[in-house]
């Protein structure tokens, strides 16, 4: 499989067409070396453009195993496989290029797991699922619902859940892992046409600007544990205990090149919190404890639990605070959600893009210190709430704003018509 592999599924449409071809050869070409890779990387500086997608298995170690990597550039998939090509770093320059297009669906994950293995910022990154909530597809649309609609693709889901990490590569993964990649460019194409005809290509770049924040990729030391759920119901010393468990963990699940939670899972560690240990007897109780577990690390909680307890009361980790809403605050966040839900439909735009209902709580607080001070404009526009800033505050900020201030709404409702509920903002 080192030269040229061939799939008989559906081929990629054109930038402009509306639906797929069907049943055409499609070439790719799976690259092991690294005289290979330069050939790949050389299109990718002549294109300036290219789609990106990641094969890998995150539940086996610390970071996730990247299996493949699908590049689509110039019409063709390549299949650059980092198990024989371990050093990838030239291709991920090219991610972190900002003169260069990086077009990928659901770009989180696959982002993240590019920057631990370079510690390379990704920059001008294109997200097709963003995008698509910008013109009213849906949110968060799915790569195969996507092409399904945009090109009459159907997309084989019978590799989901494949070991990308085993070798060779099946002709059945190969295929699924060329249709993965083969379309990205073209829907990149079809979509950028359609945000440009509705002037909102700017939107969608502000947005995906997030994937080029440092802070987007450094997870903060020390805050995982209010993820764990059911942390908020513990007062701040077993907050404590909690954090120095969690420091732990991820230490040593580092250490061990394990994924943190088959250390210990969420749940033993609340329960180590709650009722800290004193002894091995009473890690042993605590219902989902494993023999090896208690073996290898129970000393060690036990030091770390003690050393917790022995934090001084300065020292005692917060649960963030933030002001509770008060209900007249609840009570005004909910209108201006239904004022936004019914513009965003008017608009076709996702209205999880626009905002959440936690932001329009801590918008009503923001707007209502505007409204009502005479420096809390300038402290508004220092504020990085979304719907004060760019196109947000543009789109449906200003007039949420404006009804905050006492600008009257009205609301219609007809069952029967084709728009049964329609909103209007009264200027006086």
């Amino acid at each position: 499989m080192d030269g040229n592999i061939r799939s008989t599924e559906n081929t990629a449409p054109s930038a402009n067409s509306g639906s797929g071809k069907k049943a055409h050869e499609r070439p790719g070409k799976l690259i092991v070396d690294a005289s290979d890779l330069e050939v790949v990387l050389n299109q990718i500086d002549e294109s300036k453009e290219f789609g990106l997608d990641l094969e890998f298995i995150p539940e086996r170690t610390y970071y996730p195993i990247i299996c493949l990597v699908q590049i689509n550039v110039q019409e063709k998939v390549y299949l650059v496989d980092p198990i024989k090509l371990q050093d990838l770093n030239l291709l991920w320059q090219r991610v972190a290029d900002p003169s260069i297009v990086k077009v990928v669906h659901a770009a989180s994950q696959d982002l993240s797991i590019i920057f631990q293995r370079s510690n390379l910022i990704p920059q001008n990154i294109f997200d097709t699922q963003i995008a698509a909530g910008f013109l009213g597809l849906g949110h968060p649309a799915g790569y195969g619902k996507l092409l399904s609609s945009l090109f009459d693709i159907i997309l084989s889901k019978t590799e989901s859940f494949t070991d990308w990490q085993a070798r060779p590569l099946s002709q059945s993964q190969i295929d699924y892992a060329i249709d993965d990649a083969l379309h990205l460019l073209p829907l990149y194409h079809r979509i950028k046409d359609e945000l440009i005809e509705r002037k909102r290509l700017e939107w969608v770049i502000e947005e995906c600007r997030l994937y080029e924040q440092p802070y987007y990729y450094i997870k903060e030391s020390g805050r995982e544990f209010l993820r764990v759920k059911g942390a908020q119901g513990l007062h701040r010393r077993k907050l404590a205990v909690l954090q120095a468990l969690c420091l732990w963990r991820d230490a040593e699940a580092k250490r061990k090149d394990r994924p943190a939670r088959s250390v210990l899972s969420d749940n033993i560690m609340l329960e180590l919190a709650r009722k800290p240990p004193e002894d091995l007897s009473d890690i042993q109780r605590i219902r989902g404890v494993r023999p090896d577990q208690l073996q290898g690390w129970g000393k060690h909680i036990i030091k770390v639990v003690e050393e917790a307890k022995l934090l001084t009361e300065t020292e005692l980790p917060h649960w963030p605070a933030g002001r509770a809403p008060s209900k007249s605050d609840v009570l005004i966040a909910d209108v201006l959600y239904m004022v936004l839900k019914l513009g965003s439909q008017d608009l076709a735009i996702a209205p999880e893009l626009i905002s959440t209902r936690e932001e329009l709580q801590s918008f009503v607080r923001l707007g209502k210190a505007r409204l009502s001070s005479a420096s809390a404009e300038k402290e508004s526009e220092e504020s990085d709430h979304p719907l004060l800033n760019g196109w947000r505050f543009d789109l449906v900020g200003s007039q949420l704003l404006r009804i905050l201030d006492g600008e009257k709404i009205s609301l219609t409702v007809a069952a029967n018509s084709e728009s049964p509920v329609r909103l209007s903002v009264e200027k006086d």
